[in-house]
């Protein structure tokens, strides 16, 4: 009976240890266009989106480093990345608890075309292993058309089944012929259910766990 009571205890903890705090770091490949091309990003909509140095619009300069991304033309144009999150070594088991969420960041800006002027947000698809889609989520729309660069966070959960993930930037135009939305420093980060490390709290009741398995063990041989 003791033994049974012990294991569970142990494994109630588990998943809290398990599941707390990131579990990867960022997953994009050339997050903030600092290699100064579309390495890692493939291209998607009628137009053709570029990586800029601040000559584009002059005034709207990078948020950080010496580039960034902007739509450049077409109605709605795509950045996009996918990738398989087992392989970026989040295990199968974890990411079908239901626990972990997927935490977007990104910066835009836009030129200031009137109330309603071109502007990004960001997708994501969650694929199962066969590549098929299990879900999508959206963030707002961010238009930041008043000379200084706007910041999205949120976490969004990433839903059983889940084996790749794509991350798009989705640049839409609003007026004029060029698509002036500008994105920087993408972020993706898979993370646990608080996106808190464990408390240390934590750490001395699965100590107390231990050393109390190991005393029943003794009684028991």
């Amino acid at each position: 009976m003791k033994r049974i009571v012990i294991v569970g205890f142990l494994m109630a903890l588990t998943p809290a240890l398990l599941c707390a705090g990131a579990l990867t770091n960022n997953l994009l490949t050339n997050p903030g266009a600092e290699t100064g091309d579309l390495s890692g990003w493939t291209a998607g909509g009628p137009g053709m989106p570029m990586v800029d140095n601040g000559s584009f619009d002059p005034g709207i300069n990078p948020h950080t480093g010496n580039y960034d991304f902007v739509g450049f033309s077409g109605a709605s144009d795509s950045l996009s990345q996918t990738f398989n999150i087992v392989v970026q070594g989040v295990t199968t088991g974890l990411i079908d608890s239901g626990l972990l969420t997927a935490e977007v960041s990104f910066w835009e800006q836009g030129l200031n075309q009137g109330p309603q002027s071109d502007d990004a947000y960001v997708q994501l698809n969650f694929l199962n292993g066969s590549m098929g889609l299990l879900g999508t989520v959206d963030t707002p729309e961010i238009d930041s058309h008043n000379g200084q660069w706007e910041n999205y966070t949120n976490g969004y959960s990433i839903p059983s089944g889940t084996r790749y993930i794509t991350y798009s930037m989705e640049f839409k135009r609003y007026v004029g012929t060029d698509l002036d939305a500008f994105v920087d420093d993408n972020s993706l980060v898979i993370d646990g259910p608080s996106g808190t490390t464990p408390e240390p709290a934590t750490f001395v009741l699965l100590g107390s766990a231990i050393s109390l398995v190991g005393v029943v063990r003794r009684k028991l041989i």
